[in-house]
């Protein structure tokens, strides 16, 4: 079974090959130390190629270097230079001979379906799945749901493609194999899941390692037990898509204080039909029309409440803020449903009275309801329905079955599950968002029953299934040792230990402990197009909501800081912009960590107002703003909204008083400033901004390349934003605006960010080929604009070169020379730069990405807390270090 917890957010461990059968001990080495490995007949491993392709990844708690030594690091430590790590930065080199590599094809236990009302078989010698697709990742099963499908489906024939057959819908267990691709899913997880691709016997759940895709399995957050993640999946899967896309109920609004979902009938709207298959098309895209979704305050009829499914869909409906009516055995089950939240109960057993309660209750006025127990208690609510004096048509959703005749006024609706599994866009939706409630505490769970005998003892409990005695709960079987009289899952894997943090902010609070770290900041998509000039697909969106999401994932990732972007017009792939303070404004009040940087332009903001607006976030938010002063590029963007275009020289004179007007409000109780740009006279600023200890206002950002740009960062600013740049040109700059903050007396105040885009992959080369087809897919026009409105604006600067003067086409794909900044590898190499970048004076790391819906999230899982952990080293102090380590991928080429 699997061992080793590791800290986090979410529960991790590492595999055991073996899944829990009888181990034999082989020496390791000729030191006499030896290790276990799962006994198994010398076979031939070619079937298991494909696990080879992408082995697990490692721990990088030993983090070294073969070659180079920092000072600090004994000589002595570990072998050839590595501390006794097979490579170099701490990762494990997997060769033919790792221990889950080497087992032949009799790997695993599967339990088999051979024909129509049989028992299942339990076989062994079975070979594992292989995986197929660059998403598809495998997982050892610890526990099992049942559903009632799975006895239904042999029962009554159907459901089976052929036989023999492997059958079940819901598992929870660790992923062995993780995608070969960025994703938030890595080796190591425990995670959950839910089977709807049932003609794919490689994803069924009754066997010991299944395969299935990373945006079809959420993470065990700490805290939940491993037997309750196999309680959930297809249960919320089908709740979710049944809800949010056949009645096209909104979770992307709710009414209660809890993580916002997705709009699913906007989400699956926006996938092209080719994508779906051809018995969902109806459902998806002709179901329910747009004005007659349900809206907050309508009642819901759930028939069948105190089912799994019905349990989950009553606390959807709940969170969206719908009023929910429970129909079941009032008696057995009353209190849990109050639990859950209904509103009101209505007692099964008479139907012709249920139904003139509802229609009591909602005043006749009922259009929505679910089924979950099948075609009679359908039948019962379409007739509510048909009789409801409701001016809009009346829908009804079976789980289970649906009346066999159709009345006009009711549109029956159908849970067109395939679209979880065929879409990835639709599945990851679903699966972060149940991470998300699960983290917040949001649900509340079925009663679990635990049946013992692992994969051998599943007969026995679908026969309890079959008999009826199961009511109100789901039963689950844990898959350990065959031979043990009564197995179940350790303690240590089935609930979180108490010493790690069970709220995901203490995580980050945890990994962000050190004063002298590095913090990390992402730049806000608040406008369309995403982070590059290009052509290429980026899941990345704009909008408010997929904001909130980023920024509450960043928070809990690690991230200290965002950057909101101005931009008053379109140009360059930005077709739509939000306003940035507003926009910042509403991150904040969905975050409790994370820092908002609110981009300004001098001009358009009068400072007074500037200054009003930012010392009342500040306020509203515990001191969580700070500010970005931008001189200005887009000549064609001042011109449009009647602002004058100053030369380069004066652009950046107005950005100083600016600032100096700032600090002035922010500080003094009356403020007076004689300037060229902006006066005062005895302005009381009340509020001021909160005062934090080291920080007595928000902190003042700024950037630019020219000599202007560096005065004022020397003279007015707390942060000097840096663009991608060479080794050379990174120490020029800092040296330089080290040197302007001592003229003023500023030593040691000035920090210094700079902008960087990340490509992580699991190779070098993958990630370079993504740089490529980004740079291939650029935007030529668009670049080629861009490239003559940055010339145009720094023409007039003394160096008369500009910020961009010396970025190539190439580098102009990203706006502000990210891809220079070389943050493009593997996870190794990018926290390897990273701690370059810290050790030559940088404080503050500006992430952008290709893939915000992923990316940000893989970012902060993998390669930030391998930087906290390398820092605890001791790396990222000696420069002279990390420039022998790193330095020649930024030295100047000439």
């Amino acid at each position: 079974m699997p061992t080793s917890l590791a800290s986090g957010p979410f529960l991790s461990l590492r595999h055991d090959p073996s899944c829990g059968r009888q181990r034999e001990p082989e020496p390791v080495n000729g030191h006499g130390h030896t290790h276990t490995l799962p006994y198994r007949p010398p076979v031939s491993s070619a079937p298991f190629a494909s696990l080879r392709a992408a082995p697990p990844s490692a721990s990088h708690d030993s983090h070294t270097h073969a070659h180079v030594r920092p000072h600090w690091e004994s000589p002595s430590t570990g072998t050839n230079g590595t501390n006794g790590v097979n490579g170099v930065n701490g990762t494990t080199q997997y060769t033919s001979d790792d221990a889950f590599l080497k087992l032949g094809s009799p790997q695993q236990d599967v339990l088999l379906l051979h024909g129509p009302r049989q028992k299942y078989s339990l076989e062994k010698a079975k070979d594992i799945p292989s995986l197929k697709s660059d998403d598809e990742i495998l997982i050892q099963v610890l526990a099992i749901g049942l559903n009632p499908v799975d006895w239904k489906g042999p029962d009554y024939n159907f459901g089976q493609p052929s036989y023999p057959w492997v059958n079940g819908r819901d598992f929870a267990g660790l992923v062995v194999r993780a995608p070969r691709k960025p994703s938030r899913v890595q080796s190591g997880d425990v995670v959950f899941g839910p089977s709807t691709d049932y003609r794919d016997v490689r994803k069924a759940a009754y066997q010991e390692y299944v395969v299935t895709t990373d945006y079809n399995v959420a993470r065990i957050p700490h805290g939940v037990p491993v037997h309750t993640g196999a309680a959930i999946g297809v249960a919320f899967v089908a709740a979710a898509i049944g809800l949010g896309t056949s009645l096209g109920l909104d979770f992307s609004s709710l009414a209660r204080d809890a993580p916002l979902g997705p709009d699913l009938y906007q989400l699956v709207r926006s996938v092209h039909r080719s994508h779906f298959p051809d018995d969902v098309h109806a459902e998806v895209f002709e179901g329910i029309p747009y004005d007659e979704r349900p809206t907050r305050g309508d009642w819901i009829v759930i028939w069948g409440g105190s089912s799994t499914t019905g349990i989950f869909a009553l606390q959807l409906a709940k969170l969206a803020g719908l009023r929910v009516i429970a129909v079941a055995d009032v008696a057995k089950n009353g209190k849990r449903l109050i639990d859950f939240g209904a509103d009101m109960l209505v007692d099964r057993f008479d139907h012709q009275r249920a139904l003139d309660v509802i229609r009591s209750i909602t005043a006749n006025q009922l259009r929505f309801a679910i089924d979950v127990a099948g075609t009679e208690s359908a039948t019962h609510l379409q007739e509510v329905l048909h009789t409801s004096a409701a001016e809009k048509r009346a829908h009804l959703l079976g789980f289970t079955g649906l009346p066999k005749t159709k009345v006009i006024d009711v549109q029956q609706h159908t849970v067109p599950i395939k679209i979880f599994h065929a879409a990835p866009a639709v599945g990851e939706a679903i699966m972060t968002w149940v991470e998300e409630l699960l983290v917040a505490k949001t649900l509340k769970f079925p009663d679990i029953e635990v049946a013992d005998g692992g994969l051998a003892g599943i007969n026995a409990a679908l026969d309890k299934m079959r008999s009826g005695a199961v009511s109100g709960k789901r039963i689950v079987v844990p898959i350990t040792e065959s031979a043990s009289p009564s197995p179940s899952i350790p303690a240590a894997i089935a609930t979180a230990p108490a010493d790690l943090p069970s709220n995901d902010l203490a995580y980050a609070d945890q990994l962000n402990s050190d004063p002298n770290r590095i913090q990390f900041a992402y730049w806000v998509p608040n406008v369309s197009g995403g982070l590059v000039i290009s052509k290429i697909p980026q899941r990345t969106n704009w909008d408010l909501k997929s904001n909130r999401r980023y920024a509450q994932t960043a928070e809990r990732v690690g991230f200290e800081y965002a950057l909101s972007q101005i931009r008053f017009m379109a140009g360059y792939g930005a077709e739509n912009q939000h306003e940035p303070v507003t926009f910042s404004q509403a991150l904040l009040h969905s975050t409790e960590r994370l820092k908002l940087i609110v981009a300004l332009l001098p001009g358009p903001w009068n400072p007074a107002v500037a200054a009003k607006q930012l010392a009342s976030l500040d306020n509203y938010t515990d001191g969580r703003v700070a500010v970005n002063i931008v001189s200005g590029w887009f000549k064609a963007e001042f011109t449009a909204i009647g602002q004058w275009w100053l030369d380069h020289a004066e652009r950046y004179r107005r950005s100083r008083e600016f600032i100096e007007c700032l600090r002035g409000i922010w500080t003094h109780d009356s403020f007076t400033y004689k300037g060229d740009f902006y006066r005062f006279h005895d302005y009381p600023l009340k509020p001021k901004p909160v005062a934090l200890p080291g920080r007595p206002h928000p902190e003042i950002f700024q950037g630019g390349n020219s000599a202007d740009a560096r005065e004022n960062a020397g003279a007015v600013s707390d942060v000097y934003f840096m663009n991608g740049n060479t080794l050379e040109g990174f120490l020029a700059q800092i040296a330089d605006v080290r040197e302007r903050a001592r003229r003023h007396g500023r030593e040691a105040r000035v920090r210094f960010a700079v902008n960087g885009f990340v490509i992580v992959r699991d190779s070098e080369a993958e990630a370079v080929a993504v740089l490529r087809d980004i740079q291939g897919k650029a935007d030529p026009a668009a670049v080629e604009g861009f490239r003559q409105q940055v010339a145009n604006a720094g023409a007039s600067s003394r160096e008369g070169r500009g910020m961009w003067a010396d970025s190539a086409f190439e580098d102009l794909v990203q706006y502000n020379d990210g891809f220079k900044t070389k943050l493009i590898g593997t996870k190794e190499q990018v926290a390897d730069r990273i701690l370059l970048l810290k050790s030559i004076g940088v404080d503050i790391l500006l992430t952008a990405f290709l893939h915000y819906e992923e990316e940000i999230r893989a970012f902060g899982e993998t390669v930030l807390p391998l930087v906290r952990r390398l820092e605890k080293q001791g790396r990222g102090r000696d420069s002279e270090f990390e420039i022998r380590l790193t330095g020649d991928v930024y030295r100047e080429r000439k």
